[in-house]
């Protein structure tokens, strides 16, 4: 069989049995969720992956037998690789004068500092963490760190390994700091060599089971962003007790701003400093009110599909339907939606809205621009234009393109004066980038407008904290801009 006539089998009922069957063959093997929305993406790979062979012969021959080389086929066909240096400062600025600092105290010297960088993609991440611990406290500290990085992507785990960069993975990257860590390789750049002996790179599965990695307190510091989101349930579960049991004593776990551990761990709560929410040791928090950490709402008798399908995208959990039938013993054992839910108002509005807010979190920040585009017409109410900018706003921050979200997010704001989540993202930004006077007018508005902002609103773009975690956000940075 041809590569040409492939197209032909993958249509209807034979297409849909055949996308199953790869869907589980990701789960099984890389512990990956792949939701209907990503069908075409399916398609598409199986008729690459299987070459001249017919799909379903491919599929049989790998469901019989799996090789490496297959895993890493699959892994680098469906795995996201959006990562640049710089990605989500305030993390990093959080870490050099928050975490790092209390580190330090609790720590005296000689004492070494163990990171692991999960889901390390092509290595931006990693040697990012490498200049935000060389610049910190630790040298003048006397304490010494290294950086263990992995991802399920060999290819990925090779050109990290290579460390040769475009000017595009340095978008967010001041001129003065890729001068200070960089030197020009060819029509690029690589990280200093001092960095790159930092850090070692494996290819591993963040759900599979290794007692000697995951040993009990072996990491001060764990970045794991925007990785939790694509696994199936039971590597979620799995993923998230790996990371909880290996976080050490007055260390922090990072995880992207869509990713929640809402019921998932009681080990880790939750802490903010610097314009962001880090993840602690419950036993290191010193009393319950310097914690921030989201209600828990009391377990409902059934599960609403909305409140499970929010949860998965890291938003606040719904309220329970409240019918008869009996809870399962899990979240995870109801039956996942086949579709993105739809909050309030119009219903074809904030289905897209919904869509290109998944779209931006799992790393298909074009197609969320899309989407986003597509409600920015006088036909659309103002709150949802409002809502679409500010999504393409975070697209645009997702890829390093900062004026360009500060313009998206000034122009949600300016279309719904009531919406306070644009004016803490300028805050943010301003603080990022030094500007404390304008940092403190857009933090006092985004608290303001914080008590009356929409639920539905909270729950799109709250990312699973609710009003007062937020509000208490506002209020610690406006204390630390004083």
């Amino acid at each position: 069989m041809t590569r040409e006539t492939v197209p032909v089998l993958l249509e209807g009922e034979e297409a849909f049995g055949l996308l199953e069957r790869l869907r589980a063959l990701v789960a099984r093997h890389l512990g990956l969720q792949l939701d209907p929305s990503q069908d075409d993406r399916l398609r598409n790979t199986l008729h690459r992956l299987a070459g001249p062979e017919a799909p379903a012969a491919w599929l049989t021959r790998l469901e019989r037998f799996t090789s490496q080389a297959d895993q890493d086929a699959m892994a680098a066909a469906l795995t996201v690789g959006e990562t640049y240096f710089f990605r989500h400062a305030e993390q990093l600025d959080a870490l050099r004068t928050v975490v790092l600092p209390r580190w330090v105290k609790r720590h005296p010297a000689p004492r070494r500092l163990r990171a692991l960088c999960a889901g390390c993609a092509s290595g931006e991440e990693a040697y990012t963490l490498a200049m935000t611990l060389q610049r910190s406290v630790l040298g003048p500290g006397g304490v010494d760190w290294d950086i263990t990085a992995f991802d399920i992507n060999a290819a990925a785990l090779q050109r990290a390994r290579t460390a040769h960069y475009n000017a595009w993975s340095l978008r967010a990257t001041p001129p003065a700091w890729r001068d200070l860590w960089f030197r020009p390789d060819g029509a690029g750049w690589t990280p200093l060599p001092s960095l790159r002996r930092r850090v070692q790179f494996h290819q591993r599965q963040i759900a599979l089971p290794d007692p000697g990695f995951w040993r009990a307190g072996h990491f001060d510091i764990i970045f794991c962003r925007n990785m939790l989101m694509y696994l199936e349930a039971p590597s979620l579960r799995q993923a998230v007790q790996h990371l909880a049991t290996a976080l050490a004593p007055g260390g922090a776990l990072f995880l992207g701003h869509a990713e929640t551990l809402h019921s998932l761990t009681d080990q880790l709560v939750l802490q903010q400093g610097a314009g962001c929410f880090f993840h602690q040791r419950r036993d290191d928090v010193a009393a319950a009110s310097q914690a921030l950490v989201p209600h828990t709402a009391p377990r409902p008798s059934t599960l609403d599909p909305d409140w499970l399908a929010t949860h998965r995208a890291g938003a606040k959990v719904s309220a329970a339907t409240g019918a008869d039938a009996p809870a399962p013993d899990s979240i995870w054992d109801a039956p996942f939606p086949t579709e993105w839910p739809t909050l309030d108002g119009d219903e074809d509005s904030t289905r897209q809205l919904d869509r290109a807010l998944q779209l931006v979190e799992t790393g298909h920040v074009n197609d969320g621009l899309r989407v986003c585009a597509s409600l920015i017409t006088p036909s659309v109410p103002a709150d949802i234009q409002a809502d679409a900018l500010y999504i393409q706003a975070l697209a645009l921050e997702e890829r390093g393109e900062l004026p360009a979200a500060e313009w998206h997010h000034q122009r949600a704001a300016a279309k719904d004066a009531h919406f306070a989540m644009p004016h803490l993202r300028l805050g943010l930004l301003a603080r990022r980038r030094g500007e404390p006077v304008a940092a403190r007018r857009e933090l006092r508005c985004a608290l303001e407008l914080l008590d009356t902002e929409s639920p539905a609103r909270l729950r799109r773009f709250g990312g699973g904290f609710e009003r007062q975690a937020l509000r208490q956000l506002c209020t610690n940075d406006l204390g630390d801009l004083r």
